[in-house]
């Protein structure tokens, strides 16, 4: 890893915070100018706050066990291209999302409703003419004191990676694609095998979080199992038990747009270490060729 970020001990290593991000390669883009870097990422502690949009980065935190218990806050964002100002959007975005300071650790069934409110929040912030429409897709994941609660908007996504009795691991995509390739799959038209067959237009998003979007319901949203139906519309809601040994990948669409699932579960076998499992993925992607912005952040919590 980068030997130049930001790093953080405690005197128990109870979970590690790895992540890294890259523009698309120039020879995937339409224009000759580099286009600015749509994605952005964040990691949170209780001491520590980094947001990051670079054209190549990587950083790790290692953290311990704070007097307010185990916590960690992780988020991917990916500027929508068809809507204005996608670099900004996913950016500010998360500058809004997540607080400069944190007083104590929050609640994992706080995230939904802090994502609800972040993006009342930008629009006092950010709506001016010029920023209208602007639209990201977002992965998020709180890690809270043994709970974990993952949302998602579009097509960033979040898997579980759970350490087998027989050496294998177990992964389990917990965020859900809002794509009309998922629909068709969820009502049936389609098996996951066709892929191949339908044209990529099936690929483009049915939802994500158009900042501006004056959809909000009056749903009470203290419970994030309870934000009701037209919540699930925008954003997915998972929320669980954390067994030691978990980690959590989140990414951007850049990854899994240019790896397989069964690609990145080999890549992950051959890998000891988180931050080689990361860096094995990320070579992995370069050899596809960069066709996307890429941001992927993993949480890998203690055994």
């Amino acid at each position: 890893m980068n030997q130049n970020a930001p790093h953080m001990t405690g005197e128990q290593h109870l979970m590690q915070l790895i992540a890294f991000q890259q523009a698309m390669h120039p020879a995937a883009l339409r224009h000759a100018r580099p286009a600015p870097q749509q994605d952005a990422l964040a990691l949170q502690t209780l001491h520590q706050r980094h947001i990051e949009q670079t054209r190549q980065g990587q950083w790790a935190c290692d953290t311990g066990h704070t007097p307010g218990g185990s916590f960690a806050w992780l988020s991917v964002a990916d500027g929508v291209a068809s809507s204005p100002c996608a670099d900004l959007a996913s950016r500010s975005f998360l500058r809004v999302l997540h607080p400069t300071h944190l007083a104590a650790p929050l609640s994992a069934r706080q995230l939904p409703a802090l994502v609800r409110q972040a993006r009342l929040d930008w629009r006092t912030q950010y709506l001016k003419p010029r920023t209208r429409g602007a639209a990201c897709t977002l992965a998020s994941l709180v890690y809270a004191d043994g709970q974990v609660c993952a949302v998602n908007s579009g097509d960033a996504r979040i898997w579980r990676l759970r350490p087998q009795a027989d050496g294998g691991v177990q992964w389990q995509q917990l965020s859900r694609d809002h794509t009309a390739w998922q629909q068709m799959l969820d009502d049936g038209e389609a098996q996951p095998e066709q892929a191949d067959d339908y044209a990529s237009i099936y690929q483009g998003l049915m939802h994500c979080l158009v900042l501006d979007a004056d959809d909000d319901t009056d749903d009470d949203w203290s419970n994030p199992m309870d934000a009701g139906p037209a919540a699930q519309d925008w954003l997915h809601i998972w929320h669980g038990q954390v067994v030691p040994g978990d980690a959590y990948l989140l990414a951007t669409d850049g990854l899994h747009g240019a790896l397989t699932g069964a690609q990145m579960q080999a890549l992950w076998q051959t890998a000891n270490s988180p931050q080689d499992r990361l860096h094995a993925l990320h070579s992995a992607y370069r050899r596809a060729g960069a066709p996307d912005d890429i941001s992927v952040a993993l949480l890998q919590t203690g055994a």
